[in-house]
């Protein structure tokens, strides 16, 4: 189950399986800045700080495609701070395309995109990626790094549904192809999902990929999940006899 071998000279990588795809759900931004008196965009800018150096450890551990869920689809419909998250996101693309070691792609519905309009995700959304080759997962030594912005995991599959439809007829759609489709999007099923901030629920996160996906729940608001957090979660997916599903 574990992806290709990536770590820092230096660094001991983790022992046991790794998780190909980690999805993460990064709660906590605004409590944590609510705990500390400062104004929600300083939570919302640490925890764009700390998701580029999660990812950094994901590198390192060797996890080949890691999906991040920045904002889901009603969210960006209706949230009042929305302006201050759109900031916080948009803090997160540059963080992650500054590096320039990883492929970063944005995943949600385009509309929503175009909507909330900061530079840089619109024009990166799922539909300009249909055309990723491979297995869903990292590109070569590259990690695959999934920006979830304006998402719902239903209309994930409906989408993903459709363009089944658009290219092989109702004779080819089946759970198969569909799975397929998601794969090409650079969505194979998921190892394991972290959610912080003491939640213990998807709402409605990989709906479709966290089939036979393991659950880890963190008490850590997302701004304070150290490397501690980071390998203790990792070492609790080593230890698991996986099931998947069964």
């Amino acid at each position: 189950m574990s992806g290709a071998v990536r770590h820092a000279p230096g660094e001991r990588p983790p022992s046991g399986p790794v998780p190909r795809h980690l999805g993460i759900v990064p709660d906590g931004n605004r409590r944590w800045a609510r705990q500390r008196g400062v104004p929600a965009r300083e939570g919302y800018q640490r925890g764009a700080d700390r998701t580029v150096e999660v990812v950094r450890w994901c590198e390192e551990a060797g996890v080949g495609t890691v999906t991040i869920w920045a904002l889901s689809q009603d969210n960006a419909a209706k949230r009042q701070e929305l302006p201050v998250m759109v900031e916080g996101i948009t803090a997160l693309m540059g963080g992650l395309t500054a590096a320039g070691a990883w492929d970063v792609n944005v995943l949600g519905s385009p509309e929503h995109l175009d909507a909330l309009g900061p530079a840089g995700l619109s024009g990166r959304s799922r539909r300009a990626a249909v055309g990723a080759s491979g297995d869903g997962y990292g590109c070569g030594d590259r990690l695959r790094v999934n920006l979830a912005v304006a998402y719902d995991g239903r209309e994930e599959i409906v989408a993903a549904a459709l363009a089944v439809l658009a290219e092989s007829g109702a004779d080819g759609l089946d759970s198969a192809a569909i799975g397929r489709r998601l794969e090409r999007w650079g969505q194979p099923d998921c190892d394991l999902i972290l959610r912080t901030s003491g939640e213990q629920r998807l709402s409605g996160f990989l709906l479709w990929q966290s089939l036979t996906a393991e659950l880890h729940f963190s008490p850590e608001q997302w701004p304070d999940f150290d490397r501690a957090a980071f390998d203790a979660m990792l070492a609790s997916f080593a230890d698991r006899e996986r099931r998947f599903g069964a």
